[in-house]
């Protein structure tokens, strides 16, 4: 919304404009100049009165109401009295969107149609909102292995709060506790349809993936992460190596290309793709990796035997 001008109402609550500053139009009074102030777009001859409960009954005192006339898309605000009570004036007969907000609360939405004369009250219910107990539960839960008890806490918090889209991941977690990965990807899904670039989240949606067996929809994942934004080689080299050892040499070589393009001076990775190379029969390429990781590796590094032996096999 626009910014809060200084014109009140009185009415059973205060009423302030939320429209912005309003234009003008020339004209002339009397004998000098002189400007003529035009009315809002949504002011009208309508009036809509209600009231704010909570679950008992009880009124809402100070609640926010705001109004906002659909085809302008501006309005005013009101605030419940000590009962709980509102009443707006000069309201143009139309669409509005009407949105309660009260602490302690969560927010109720709803769309009116409103008339000239005559509008029915409009009575809102809200129920308190017990989430930040919900999570801390869930938590507990979570901390403890009891994974169902602790997405059930959570699921009630996404229900009262469908726009808290990180529960989702916190869904996800649960049920990749529980090596249920076709679940988790549901949920993994839609935590990344509000953040899609958010590395660990990717990087669990290829795993659950892999898990499924679904490889494509893995290296998908896989593919949006931004390699410039990781601080380290780990994320993609793991992935690397889960693919390797699920028989996918080929995509572990595809995702090792780009890490070690982004971390060349990471010994690790040509042992990997020197590992991936040799399952794919292409000595050549396994040979070169190899020995680039003997010569870059560390007297002390645990894969150093092992390379060793692979070397002294190939031909």
């Amino acid at each position: 919304m626009n910014r809060v001008l200084g014109t009140c109402y009185l009415g059973l609550a205060t009423v302030c404009l939320l429209v912005a500053a309003p234009a003008f139009a020339q004209g002339r009074r009397g004998g000098g100049g002189g400007e003529e102030r035009r009315p809002p777009a949504w002011m009208g001859n309508g009036e809509l009165t209600g009231k704010v409960a909570d679950e008992s009954g009880k009124g809402v005192a100070d609640a926010k109401v705001s109004f906002v006339y659909a085809p302008s898309n501006t309005g005013f605000t009101a605030k419940t009295n000590r009962n709980g009570e509102f009443k707006a004036k000069d309201m143009k007969a139309g669409e509005w969107r009407v949105q309660v907000e009260a602490a302690n609360f969560p927010t109720w939405r709803q769309v009116v149609q409103v008339a000239a004369k005559n509008n029915p009250a409009v009575s809102v219910q809200l129920k308190h909102d017990n989430s930040p107990e919900l999570i801390a539960t869930a938590e507990g839960l979570y901390k403890a292995g009891q994974y169902g008890e602790a997405r059930a806490e959570y699921m009630k918090v996404l229900e009262a709060h469908p726009e808290l889209t990180g529960i989702n991941r916190a869904i996800a977690f649960t049920y990749g506790r529980e090596k249920n990965h076709a679940e988790a990807l549901k949920y993994l899904d839609l935590a990344l349809a509000s953040n899609p670039n958010d590395p660990t989240l990717l990087q669990l949606a290829a795993a659950s993936a892999m898990e499924v067996k679904d490889f494509p929809r893995a290296m998908g994942y896989l593919a949006k992460i931004d390699d410039a934004a990781l601080d380290s080689p780990q994320v993609l080299a793991d992935a690397a190596v889960n693919l390797i050892n699920a028989g996918r040499a080929a995509d572990g070589i595809t995702v090792l290309d780009r890490v070690i393009a982004r971390f060349p001076g990471a010994a690790d990775l040509y042992f990997f793709r020197g590992f991936a190379h040799l399952k794919m029969d292409k000595d050549a390429e396994g040979k070169a990796d190899l020995e680039k990781f003997v010569s870059m590796a560390p007297p002390d590094a645990p894969m150093l035997p092992r390379a060793k032996e692979l070397l002294a096999a190939v031909k």
